[in-house]
């Protein structure tokens, strides 16, 4: 794998907003992800599937994940929460096999911009260099 080039043609979801607090019978809370975010990460894994097979082997050596982030609309936006709900699907999905820093070593030319009537996520994983 040199690089790797896909439009996955979903909505962009963060992972940190909406997220849910629940309280269970020990007393103890714990956060679970929204709603958006688990259609998204199963749409995902959906896609993932279909375009790279179940025999593929994740990727396990340093790379660049740069994604392009279409929303639909001009809200605000954190490019590192559209980041943290990608990079955990690509690993749910097992296109990646952990999203650490010695694997997703850079997000280079990552950015989010506007495209109302086709919001997507254009990504491309580019192999880095083992130091």
């Amino acid at each position: 794998m040199q690089t790797l080039t896909f439009t996955i043609p979903i909505k962009p979801v963060t992972k940190k907003n909406h997220s849910n607090i629940v309280t269970l019978k020990t007393g103890r809370t714990i956060l679970l992800p929204s709603k958006a975010y688990i259609a998204f990460e199963k749409e995902v894994c959906k896609f993932i599937k279909s375009e790279f097979g179940t025999k593929f082997t994740p990727i396990d050596t340093p790379i660049n994940v740069k994604a392009i982030y279409y929303q639909d609309s001009n809200r605000r936006a954190d490019l590192c929460n559209y980041h943290a709900a990608l990079h955990d699907a690509l690993v749910k999905a097992k296109l990646i096999q952990d999203d650490n820093f010695k694997i997703i070593a850079s997000t280079d030319g990552s950015k989010v911009l506007v495209d109302k009537h086709n919001p997507r996520v254009e990504v491309e994983i580019t192999k880095l260099e083992e130091n």
